[in-house]
């Protein structure tokens, strides 16, 4: 018997997103270009417009929506035309740079309890400050070159600079280990990034890491049918965070 093409996503108990009826916001950044922003920006899209689960509130039947707030390629908006060109039922709302501001409609589309992923482009430090101002977390993709490691650590001094001005008193951040090529690679590149620090603390190095697969690179326009890793990737940032607001609310008593 054939084994089917698609393989199904695992589908393992994950924690609940933060309490409320407001939308999610995840930026993807990198002050680089070719980390892996618009690939890992569009897969966790994917796995989040499978794992919603409202089945109450502003945000029940609306569409995870994606920005592709890069200024120069906008990949992440070409993606989602060509699907669309070809006729594909695609199951994210896709809008590309320029907005009239970042910020305001990012709290626009919170307030009506839209999920939305910002693909931010890796030169333009501006636009990275407005999506985090609204932010719920910052995902940082990393290839693990060693060019690419030099970036993480402005990436995240920029970040700190706005952390005091989000609307909600902060933002989770994460950093991920992508188109990872050996064991060994991964290794070094994690012992470059460890006496970096954000805000006093270790820098969030997630344990999942992202293979260099071929498939990854071939499904631009399409609608990935492997959404296995960044399956593992999503659960880990929810569960993270579970532990760090369960965490919290000890401390307050």
């Amino acid at each position: 018997m054939a084994k089917p093409d698609v393989t199904v996503p695992r589908q393992q108990p994950v924690p609940d997103g933060p309490e409320g009826d407001d939308g999610d916001v995840t930026v993807m950044g990198c002050l680089k270009g070719g980390s892996t922003k618009t690939t890992t920006t569009n897969y966790l899209a994917f796995v989040r417009s499978q794992r919603r689960k409202r089945k109450t509130g502003k945000g029940k039947n609306l569409p995870v929506k994606v920005l592709d707030a890069d200024t120069v390629s906008q990949t992440t908006h070409s993606w989602y035309k060509e699907a669309k060109d070809d006729g594909i039922d695609y199951p994210l709302d896709v809008e590309r740079y320029p907005f009239e501001d970042l910020g305001d409609y990012l709290a626009e589309l919170r307030a009506d309890g839209y999920d939305v992923f910002v693909d931010i482009g890796g030169g333009n430090v501006a636009l990275f400050h407005k999506a985090l101002r609204q932010a719920d977390r910052l995902v940082v993709p990393l290839s693990p070159s060693g060019f690419d490691v030099k970036r993480v650590e402005p990436t995240f001094q920029e970040a700190a600079t706005v952390f005091e001005e989000n609307v909600r008193g902060g933002f989770e951040t994460h950093l991920l280990l992508s188109r990872k090529i050996s064991d060994k690679q991964a290794r070094e590149a994690r012992e470059k990034v460890a006496p970096l620090r954000f805000r006093g603390e270790p820098l969030p190095l997630l344990d999942t890491e992202v293979e260099e697969l071929i498939e990854y690179t071939r499904v631009l326009g399409k609608v990935p049918t492997n959404l296995d890793e960044y399956t593992v990737v999503w659960d880990e940032i929810m569960r993270r965070e579970a532990d760090r607001r369960a965490a919290l609310k000890v401390a307050a008593g």
